[in-house]
């Protein structure tokens, strides 16, 4: 089996779900192939070769929201022994901007 998946009874999947693994009938014979983004007609397919569970891909858990104030409050715990506007300190200041674009998953300019 590739990844985590959920072995799911065939009248509760949905078109548009991702096998983990291959499917096989009684016989061995490969029905459909892993990874195989699944169909109103090949639901119905499995249903008449016998089919009643399916290893169904289980879909990541969605990343937190950004807080933009967190952020700002840790790269501020970061680099709290550098102050923002010292213009002296001019590489530590591009650091700061490079690390906070990459957490806030800003683009970055060139």
């Amino acid at each position: 089996m590739s990844g985590p998946f959920h072995l799911t009874p065939l009248a509760e999947i949905r078109p548009g779900m991702v096998l983990s693994d291959v499917v096989r009938d009684g016989k061995g014979n490969v029905l459909l192939a892993h990874g195989v983004v699944l169909t109103e007609s090949m639901l119905a397919s499995l249903a008449r070769h016998g089919i009643d569970m399916l290893p169904i891909v289980q879909a990541e858990p969605a990343p937190p929201p950004l807080d933009p104030v967190a952020v700002q409050g840790r790269l501020d715990h970061i680099f709290r022994k550098h102050d923002r506007d010292d213009l002296g300190d001019w590489a530590t200041g591009i650091l700061r901007r490079y690390v906070e674009d990459y957490r806030l998953q800003r683009e970055v300019s060139q």
